[in-house]
């Protein structure tokens, strides 16, 4: 009875307290947490890309509501287990899942979370209000025919199937180390060099993580591969057998951070770098990223054989607080990305156009 009336009290206190304002309502005890939380982002866009199957200016909106559920339950000598769960509502009517993990462990020390989430970012691009790449390129997916932006992400998480991560903090250093298990043969959109997949199984990706703090500076790496070489096979050839690295450094102090990325993907046919660097000054960002793609013909012959470049600058602005609500903003975001065919040859002549792509954004944002 006792414990039913808590929980009754505690359900009544979140409602009462979300209704009453759009602040993230608490409940504490000395034996645990719990929040529901979450915030609402809605997009107005305007892109003008040569990549669009018909070259015709695109005006569309966009967005979604997040509701976050996070709790934790914790002992006197810092132990602690902890959930959280972010169900995803679009503006298409669909509802997709966001985070959802489980993690037990010890407060300031080390904690092992399974389930779905993303784990260290390799590749920061600072406040990208509105972040896109000629032809239709992606950081996370490859597709054919197109240049690849490599950002230390394959092995990050919110893959189809399940993950795992320990990771632990011992003073200024951070060390982690993730494991994506299960089908990862949707990275490659079916095809490959212009093979078709053959079969794929079960894959075993593990990416460990370091990050140093050292005063207003940090700087990390990290190392991602697939234990199972020939998890994915196309044309006889294990294309799942890829290596990349990621190198990112930070400066933060006062009203400026600035990041510097490098990404090396060392795969099948091919090699992908990517650079990148870009500042926010109080509400202000501004950033660059290159990639190089480097093709050749060993193990698929005649496909391509050369380079192909991306360059994309992009820049955002924020409004902090308007009307003076706390948490509401409104922010523009902007981008501008280029292709450079260099390629010595190609079997495809549609592959790798030579595309410029522009893009602005006006979006509303609230946090509860």
């Amino acid at each position: 009875m006792k414990n039913t009336l808590k929980m009754s009290l505690a359900a009544t206190s979140i409602m009462a307290a979300m209704t009453a304002s759009a602040g993230i309502s608490i409940v504490d005890t000395e034996e645990g947490h719990f929040s529901v939380g979450g915030n609402v982002e809605l997009n107005f866009n305007f892109q003008d890309r040569e990549s669009h199957v018909n070259g015709d200016s695109e005006l569309n909106q966009d967005g979604r509501v997040l509701i976050e559920f996070a709790g934790e339950k914790y002992t006197s000598n810092d132990h602690y287990v902890g959930v959280k769960a972010q169900p995803l509502f679009t503006t298409t009517g669909d509802v997709v899942l966001d985070d959802a993990y489980f993690v037990f462990g010890k407060k300031e020390s080390w904690a092992i979370k399974a389930g779905r989430f993303e784990a260290y970012d390799m590749f920061p691009v600072g406040l990208d209000v509105f972040l896109d790449y000629s032809g239709d390129t992606a950081n996370d997916l490859y597709t054919d025919k197109y240049a690849y932006l490599y950002q230390s992400k394959e092995a990050r998480g919110r893959g189809s199937d399940g993950q795992i991560m320990y990771y632990q903090q011992f003073g200024d250093l951070y060390v982690e180390i993730g494991a994506m298990l299960g089908d990862r043969s949707n990275l490659f959109n079916g095809l490959y060099h212009g093979k078709t997949i053959d079969s794929s199984k079960d894959s075993f990706l593990v990416r460990p993580v370091i990050a140093y703090q050292m005063g207003d500076f940090k700087v990390a790496a990290s190392v991602e591969t697939n234990l199972v070489s020939d998890a994915i096979v196309a044309n006889g050839v294990a294309i799942s057998d890829r290596t990349g690295y990621g190198l990112t450094g930070n400066w933060t102090s006062g009203d400026w951070s600035v990041n510097a990325n490098v990404a090396y993907m060392d795969a099948v046919d091919e090699n992908n770098l990517t650079t990148g660097v870009n500042a926010l000054w109080n509400n202000l960002g501004l950033g660059y990223i290159h990639a190089i793609n480097e093709y050749e013909n060993k193990e698929f012959s005649s496909w391509a054989e050369g380079d192909v470049t991306v360059s994309t600058w992009y820049a955002s602005y924020a409004f902090r607080d308007v009307l003076e609500v706390q948490d509401f903003s409104i922010l523009l975001g902007t981008y501008y990305t280029t292709v450079d065919n260099k390629l010595d040859q190609q079997s495809d002549a549609t592959a790798f156009a030579e595309e410029d792509d522009f893009g602005a954004r006006v979006r509303l944002f609230y946090e509860f």
